[in-house]
């Protein structure tokens, strides 16, 4: 798998006729929208245990954040920045020989300083293709509890998640296009993976009531897709040193 990995990346720079970046530094915002589907990433996790019956299905969320590129290179250039990321699950629960159901929903927050290897191929005169692939080091602050009372009796449905660690990493691909101005900046649609290098969180449903409790664990990958949307300011390329002593 890795010899592929590799291979892709060399000919995908000996194909490219990339616009220059090196030596020049951008700073960029973006939003990416964590889209559910049933085809990349977690979309649906089920946690049945004897009569109790529950899962949780992924929903649309939400990554914030900031990007700093750096070029090495005219095909080669480094991302990192800061991230904010939300993530929403819908659960399900159910007692079928209770005769009760319900839902909820509940959301993980993390933080996320990413690190990515980028390769650009030149499309025309203004337009960029760039794929890349690296590395994510990732937060999540406080664990998550959601409590439902069940009307009409005494008992209650309880979900705990508790974090894996509070320092996690995942692997994060990218592939996009971008349109690059020399007043207004760079405009960018692509489109992520987020794989975790393990499951993020262990989730513990439980259906609670006077006759005993009814417990389920299972572990939550926490992997998803998102939709990439991204703007960059325009950078001046940094000076060399001949250059930064003659203003001097």
């Amino acid at each position: 798998m890795k010899k592929h990995i590799i291979l892709f990346f060399m000919l995908v720079t000996l194909a490219g006729n990339g616009f220059s970046q090196k030596g020049i530094t951008t700073f960029g915002i973006q939003y990416k929208p964590i889209v559910p589907n049933r085809f990349i990433g977690t979309y649906e996790q089920d946690f049945n245990e004897g009569p109790l019956l529950s899962s949780t299905r992924q929903k649309f969320g939400n990554v914030f954040g900031m990007v700093v590129r750096h070029g090495f290179t005219k095909n080669f250039s480094v991302e990192t920045g800061i991230n904010f990321t939300q993530r929403n699950f819908d659960l399900f629960y159910e007692m079928p020989d209770s005769g009760w159901s319900g839902s909820n929903d509940v959301r993980m927050i993390s933080y996320s300083i990413p690190v990515s290897g980028l390769i650009y191929i030149r499309l025309g005169e203004q337009f960029y293709m760039n794929t890349s692939l690296g590395a994510s080091m990732v937060l999540f602050p406080s664990d998550v509890q959601v409590f439902t009372n069940i009307e009409g009796v005494s008992s209650y449905f309880l979900m705990e998640g508790a974090y894996r660690g509070k320092l996690q990493g995942a692997m994060d691909a990218n592939l996009g296009f971008e349109y690059r101005t020399k007043k207004f900046g760079y405009f960018y649609l692509g489109a992520s993976y987020h794989l975790p290098f393990a499951p993020i969180a262990t989730f513990a449903m439980s259906y609670e009531h006077e006759g005993g409790d009814v417990l389920s664990i299972g572990n939550i990958r926490g992997s998803y897709a998102t939709i990439d949307l991204r703007y960059f300011f325009n950078e001046r390329k940094d000076k060399k040193m001949g250059d930064r002593e003659k203003d001097n």
